[in-house]
């Protein structure tokens, strides 16, 4: 049975749910004003609003000048207040209804391999490392659009194959929805607005091509399947198999030690925000993560 994905409903992201603690702070910033630099990391932490806010700045940035890849507070600030109110106006959807499919899962590991892409980026320096932040959130919400537009279809999938089998699941959506997850991040990503490189690292990163053979996409894309596999351990406590990353490490330059140094730094950035995807956690509304140590930077000491 086929399922194709209808692209015009989904452009745009409006479709994408978005984590319960949503609606606690959203509510909250109704009734209160909030510094931008704590509004962004908020949203932040929301792949279908961080999607949301970069295509609306995006769509004002004249044609030519340089997009948007990353939520910060200059950026919120250019959008303006009265147009951000209407972005937030639309109530937050309730998560998907698809056996099989653990939402809350997928919100965690989108944030913590984000985390990673942002500490691993910023040491190996391949590009802006918030802008690496924003490819780790949105490099899986492909997914959360099938489980979301086709629940059903989608977790008979998810039952034959699981996430276990990547590459087996990847085909299987190609062949069951005309196109598989990343592929479906990458095209929201560039419906956003972001740079091509970063939409056809996104689309790869589960399979890189031979590093080199593409320049820095493919230098993008092995840094994504290394956050990838950061995010793995980290919802594992540090205690799954280290084969995937680190045979992306090496590819990458990284040793043992170098990759261990990352991930837990990944880890620790991760965990700033972790009791805001707690399903019963009520976080404040203004709550901002640490800044006195900041993870990344705490990398090319440990590496002299």
């Amino acid at each position: 049975m086929s399922a194709h994905i209808d692209l015009a409903r989904l452009l745009g992201g409006a479709l994408l749910p978005s984590p319960a603690w949503r609606r606690h702070w959203q509510a909250a910033l109704s009734r209160q004003q909030v510094p931008l630099d704590e509004l962004a990391e908020q949203l932040g932490c929301d792949p279908a609003l961080t999607g949301k806010i970069i295509g609306l700045a995006n769509a004002g940035v004249p044609p030519g000048e340089r997009l948007h890849a990353a939520v910060n507070a200059a950026m919120l600030a250019a959008i303006g207040l009265p147009a951000l109110r209407q972005a937030f106006a639309a109530p937050a959807l309730p998560a998907p209804t698809c056996a099989r499919f653990d939402a809350q899962r997928f919100w965690s590991h989108s944030l913590a391999m984000a985390c990673a892409a942002r500490v691993a980026g910023h040491a190996l320096q391949l590009a802006p490392a918030d802008t690496l932040y924003s490819c780790g959130l949105l490099a899986n919400c492909g997914q959360l659009a099938l489980a979301t537009l086709h629940p059903q279809e989608y977790g008979e999938l998810l039952g034959q194959y699981g996430d276990a089998a990547r590459t087996r699941l990847l085909c299987a959506e190609s062949q069951r929805f005309g196109h598989h997850q990343l592929a479906l991040s990458a095209i929201l990503m560039r419906d956003w607005g972001m740079p091509d490189i970063l939409c056809d690292a996104v689309r790869c990163h589960a399979a890189p091509p031979g590093f080199g053979r593409a320049g820095r996409m493919t230098d993008l894309a092995w840094l994504l399947k290394l956050a990838s596999g950061f995010a793995d351990l980290i919802l594992l406590n540090g205690a799954g198999p280290r084969g995937p990353a680190l045979a992306a490490a090496r590819v990458l330059g990284l040793d043992g030690e170098h990759m261990e140094t990352l991930l837990r730094h990944s880890n620790a950035e991760w965990s700033e925000w972790n009791d805001i995807l707690e399903p019963h956690a009520h976080p404040a509304p203004c709550r901002a993560r640490t800044r006195v140590r900041p993870a990344a930077a705490l990398v090319f000491s440990e590496f002299i």
